[in-house]
C-alpha cells in the first residue's frame, strides 16, 4: 500500500506541475532557443557554406535561409531571384523536453534538486541543437536535393540517415531523453526504490 501511495503521490505530483511548466515554457520557449539557434547557426554555416546563409531567430522559430532563390517552387540562383529562399524550423517540437523534464524532476523527492536539475539541463540542451541540426538538414534535403548533397568537398549525410536521424529527433528524443535522464537522476529515490523493490519480490 506504501508503494501504491508514493506512485500515486508522484503522479499527482506530476499533472500538478505539467501545466504551469507547460505554460511558462510557452511563454519562454523563443528566449530558450535562441542559444541553440546560435550554436546551430555556427555549424551549419561552416559546414555548408555554399548553401546556408544563416540561422536565425524567429519568436520561438528558427529561420534558415539558404544562397539561392525561389520562382514557382524551384530553387534558383540567388542573382536570379527577388528574394532569398528560406525554411521556417518550429524549436517548440524539440524543445518541449525541457517543460516534461522539470514537472518529473520536481514531482519527485529528492534531498537536493537543482544542482541535479541544472546538470540535467546541461544534458538535454545539446540534445535540442543536434535535433534543430537534424530538423535543418531535412530541410535542406527535401527542398534542394541534389544543390544540397552534391556539394563539392562536402561531407553530406545519407538521405535515409537525415530521414532517421529527423524522426528520431522529433518523435523519440524530446519524450525519451527527460525520462530517461529523470530515471538515472531519481534511481535513489524513494518512489524508484520501493518500485523496484516491490517488482523484485514479485
Amino acid at each position: 500500500m506504501a508503494d501504491q501511495h508514493h506512485v500515486r503521490q508522484f503522479l499527482l505530483y506530476v499533472f500538478t506541475l505539467l501545466i504551469p511548466c507547460f505554460v511558462l515554457w510557452t511563454v519562454a520557449s523563443g528566449p530558450i532557443a535562441i542559444p541553440a539557434i546560435g550554436v546551430a547557426n555556427m555549424i551549419l554555416s561552416s559546414w555548408f557554406p555554399d548553401v546556408v546563409n544563416g540561422l536565425f531567430v524567429d519568436g520561438p522559430n528558427a529561420l534558415l535561409l539558404t544562397e539561392f532563390g525561389e520562382q514557382n517552387g524551384r530553387p534558383i540562383p540567388l542573382s536570379q531571384a527577388e528574394y532569398r529562399l528560406g525554411f521556417v524550423m518550429n524549436t517548440r517540437i524539440l524543445s518541449y523536453s525541457l517543460p516534461f523534464y522539470t514537472a518529473l524532476h520536481f514531482a519527485t523527492q529528492k534531498k537536493e534538486y537543482l544542482g541535479s536539475y541544472i546538470w540535467g539541463l546541461i544534458v538535454l540542451f545539446p540534445l535540442i541543437i543536434f535535433g534543430l541540426l537534424c530538423l535543418c538538414l531535412k530541410e535542406l534535403m527535401i527542398n534542394l536535393g541534389g544543390l544540397f548533397f552534391n556539394q563539392p568537398g562536402v561531407f553530406v549525410p545519407n538521405s535515409n540517415v537525415i530521414a532517421l536521424l529527423y524522426q528520431l529527433n522529433v518523435l523519440i528524443i524530446p519524450t525519451l531523453a527527460p525520462s530517461i535522464l529523470w530515471l538515472w537522476q531519481s534511481r535513489n529515490s524513494a518512489l524508484l526504490q520501493n518500485s523496484l523493490g516491490t517488482y523484485s519480490q514479485a
